[in-house]
């Protein structure tokens, strides 16, 4: 795999993803599976790359899947649904109560009522209350019925204009088609799970990479809305889609609705063309929290706080061993490092001990930290946002790492102070002024909780 910068890879995908024709068929556009296709072609992700039959006829394709049906005996639970249905990715908070509670939809479900809903959790062993693991859905589905067929065709069509405009080599085509494979399959699943039951809405998180399940809801009638998980940036790949996409994009397999933290969310949104401002729900910090830390008044210490992100451990080590050399200048203030909550590579950051770096992980809540440190660094992350009321100051770090084109974002957005590697933190922050750093208003990235827009917006 090659680690490309997001701004080259949207670059790319304006690029190769002109003529919507190539892309798209008659009731659906596959805008987001052939990005998937495309990125990984241009990252060298070949692991990514599935036996598939796409290229294959179509009747011979439904032979497969009658053979598959009939010889394999382990068949799919039929469990039942309720009106709502929650996708709960099992992103969880021990509360002080010593109840684990789901971050994203612990307020939500509550606002449902369990009556009403039933919690579908995505990740074994999350210790929230739920009524089934996903794989509890596993098992073989029946031959495609008249629907899948037609989705099946469309995916055909499309893959076939798409070699025939000779616009794509054949490692693209190989890419498209495996990620396509993938989302006829997703959709196959989800289409089944959902097909005769009584549920009319969804909540879920990441539209991208679910554009399977997307697709079933929006063929079986089911209001699917995504509820946002973290940063959104001008940069990302799957949000703020430049115009050029505006004439297919609303075939493009997008939820129906999008409930944003607040307003500065729902501003970037509108700079694309993906959602429509009513589309766009400010339904506050929803966000399960101890407590709101950021009302009150706090004892700063002379911390410097260090917010890792997922699948960046040698950036984020690499810059802990930098730091520690100025930390060696200023005896009287320390570094603590905050492992993200979905770290693979957790043993990677042992070695910063033996810099004099503390790591914590998900048992120490990040609002706890941002209460207690005077300056925060990472290179672009939603932490940045979560600092804003704590009296933070938070640092970029510029030109350093896998992600910088993405962490000038931080900077051109007022969201950070940029900082470059060799500089010392401590001794810049000290030499601020007010006026070098003003953050946004709190109130603006995580607006007040808002139960009744929350309760219209899935009505």
């Amino acid at each position: 795999m090659e680690l490309v910068p997001f701004s080259v890879i949207n670059q790319y995908h304006k690029e190769r993803l002109i003529h919507p024709s190539r892309y798209s068929g008659k009731d659906y556009s596959f805008l987001k599976i052939f990005q998937h296709g495309l990125s990984f072609a241009l990252t060298k992700q070949n692991q990514k790359l599935i036996k598939n039959y796409l290229g294959t006829p179509y009747y011979f394709q439904l032979i497969v899947y009658f053979l598959k049906s009939v010889i394999r005996r382990k068949r799919r639970a039929a469990l039942p649904l309720r009106e709502y249905v929650i996708l709960d990715p099992g992103r969880v908070v021990k509360g002080q109560d010593n109840e684990w509670h789901s971050i994203y939809f612990d307020k939500i479900s509550s606002i449902i009522g369990k009556d009403k809903l039933t919690t579908i959790i995505m990740k074994s062993n999350a210790g929230i209350p739920y009524d089934y693991e996903i794989n509890q859905f596993d098992g073989e589905l029946p031959v495609p019925d008249s629907n899948e067929r037609i989705m099946l065709k469309e995916i055909l069509h499309t893959l076939k204009a798409a070699k025939n405009s000779g616009q794509f080599s054949n490692e693209e085509l190989k890419q498209v088609r495996s990620a396509m494979h993938i989302f006829f399959e997703d959709f196959r699943f989800y289409y089944n799970l959902f097909k005769d039951q009584p549920t009319k809405k969804l909540l879920f998180i990441c539209h991208y990479h679910n554009e399977g399940l997307i697709a079933a809801l929006k063929m079986l009638k089911i209001l699917c809305v995504e509820v946002q998980h973290g940063l959104i940036a001008s940069n990302d790949l799957y949000y703020v889609y430049h115009e050029q996409f505006a004439g297919v994009i609303g075939r493009s397999l997008f939820p129906d609705k999008i409930l944003v933290y607040g307003p500065y969310w729902k501003r970037i949104l509108e700079m694309g063309c993906e959602f429509r401002s009513f589309q766009i729900n400010v339904a506050g910090d929803y966000l399960y929290r101890l407590s709101d830390l950021s009302k009150q008044i706090h004892v700063k210490e002379n911390i410097i706080l260090i917010c890792a992100q997922k699948n960046l451990h040698e950036d984020y080590v690499l810059y802990g061993k930098q730091l520690s050399a100025h930390l060696k200048k200023h005896s009287d203030w320390k570094a603590i490092i905050k492992l993200h909550p979905l770290e693979r590579n957790k043993k990677a950051y042992e070695e910063l001990r033996t810099y004099d770096i503390e790591i914590v992980d998900v048992e120490t809540p990040l609002d706890e930290l941002l209460s207690r440190a005077k300056i925060q660094i990472s290179i672009y992350s939603t932490t940045f946002y979560d600092a804003f009321g704590f009296d933070v100051v938070n640092f970029s770090l510029q030109d350093f790492g896998t992600m910088s084109d993405y962490a000038s974002d931080m900077i051109s957005e007022g969201v950070a102070v940029p900082l470059k590697a060799d500089e010392d933190p401590i001794r810049k922050f000290n030499a601020m002024k007010d006026a070098d750093y003003t953050p946004l208003p709190r109130e603006d990235v995580y607006a007040e909780y808002n139960e009744l827009l929350i309760r219209e917006a899935i009505a």
